[in-house]
């Protein structure tokens, strides 16, 4: 299934199938042929849809129901996306159904459940559930990373504690793929909050120079963060306009990726890794309190004692 013409041709074999399949009365299926809806046991069309994400073509199908006169929905998956995306898009839907009521069966097992998205965006606010599809690309999902020994729900807390990033989020939101900087005033707000009352490259620094401390511990650098939020924004966009039909998504080259060998990888940094960027690291373990004597490695370097050196003799 690695080979993406083996699954084209499994899911054109299935589609065949569904065709002549007869389904009991007053009961509709409708199955997705590349950008085509076929529909079985209804005459109702139906539009193209060009969506490459089965997650946002379920977006496309609660709309369509709800447009039919459908108030109450009941969607099964197992994909946490789902969820988001659902609560997500929850109040846009609303300003044209008041009536919608949904359901998600998730899960499988004794994790089966039931949510009622309703009840989840009431108790998020309006605020937060339009916020919430960035905030769960910016923490990590399918095509984005996340930050190493942080879940969502230390991810979440952290939410809490910095509401700024609310605003943040929702500007990614209604700002289809705006360009993003350094100096950008929601990119800073993002650094805030990942790493709170400092900057990025502050904390990274700070962090390094500790002894014992794991480099996978360490905050990225804004370059990095950069970089990551480049890719936060075309996925979340890509949630957003899930209900559009057709998608207009430019080039993944914009947006923190990068070709290699016909397939997209991540571009983690575009400035040059300390290791390559440093001929050398060097540090003095001088205890004096009356400074560093001729033996000091920094001294016989002809350099400055740093953060990594134990002394901190003329960093004031």
């Amino acid at each position: 299934m690695r080979d993406g013409r083996n699954v084209k041709e499994l899911f054109d074999f299935l589609t065949d199938k569904l065709r002549s399949m007869r389904v009991p009365e007053n009961k509709e299926v409708f199955v997705t042929s590349e950008n085509d809806v076929i529909g079985i046991g209804t005459e109702h069309e139906m539009s193209k849809c060009n969506h490459e994400e089965a997650d946002t073509r379920i977006i496309i199908h609660v709309k369509d129901s709800l447009q039919r006169g459908n108030n109450t929905i009941m969607i099964r998956t197992v994909d946490t996306d789902v969820v988001v995306l659902l609560v997500g898009h929850f109040y846009s839907l609303c300003e044209q159904h008041p009536n919608v009521d949904i359901w998600l069966a998730f899960g499988t097992g004794k994790h089966f459940c039931y949510y009622h998205i309703n009840t989840i965006c009431s108790n998020l606010g309006v605020e937060k559930s339009w916020a919430l599809p960035p905030f769960h690309a910016f923490t990590g999902c399918d095509t984005t990373s996340s930050f190493f020994g942080r879940c969502k729900k230390s991810a979440w807390q952290a939410w809490n504690a910095c509401p700024e990033a609310t605003a943040a989020f929702i500007y990614i939101a209604q700002h289809p793929y705006e360009p993003i900087i350094l100096s950008s005033e929601h990119f800073l707000i993002l650094e805030r909050y990942t790493v709170v009352l400092t900057t990025v490259n502050e904390a990274r620094r700070e962090l390094f120079c500790k002894k014992n401390k794991s480099l996978e511990n360490i905050p990225p650098t804004q370059d990095t963060l950069l970089q990551h939020t480049k890719r936060v924004i075309i996925q979340s966009n890509i949630w957003t306009a899930s209900l559009s039909s057709i998608q207009n998504i430019p080039s993944p080259g914009e947006w923190g990726w990068k070709k290699e060998d016909n397939s997209w990888k991540p571009v983690w940094m575009t400035i040059p890794e300390a290791a390559k960027a440093c001929n050398e690291l060097v540090k003095c373990g001088c205890k004096s309190q009356r400074g560093c004597a001729s033996h000091c490695m920094c001294m016989k370097a002809g350099l400055s004692c740093t953060d990594l050196c134990d002394c901190r003799c003329e960093l004031d």
